[in-house]
């Protein structure tokens, strides 16, 4: 299933459709093409894909944008 969300990464701002089971890390990567955020140990040990959703460092391997409160958020490189 489908779901709209808006993301703002960097100051741009995107309207996606993404599915329940994508993680943040490859919206980024591969719905926006920005691939900066790497994925390093893919379970949030290590901390080489974390961004920051709304000034809070968010593991971007784990995140799901799908989610159920998660519509709209701002996103910037940690």
């Amino acid at each position: 299933m489908k779901k709209q969300i808006n993301l703002k990464v960097n100051g741009q701002s995107y309207a996606l459709q993404v599915d329940a089971k994508d993680l943040l890390l490859d919206v980024i990567r591969e719905k926006i093409g920005l691939t900066g955020t790497k994925e390093g140990c893919g379970t949030g040990e290590c901390g080489a894909c974390t961004v920051l959703i709304d000034g809070e460092p968010v593991n971007s391997c784990l995140y799901l944008p799908s989610g159920p409160k998660v519509k709209t958020f701002s996103l910037s490189r940690a």
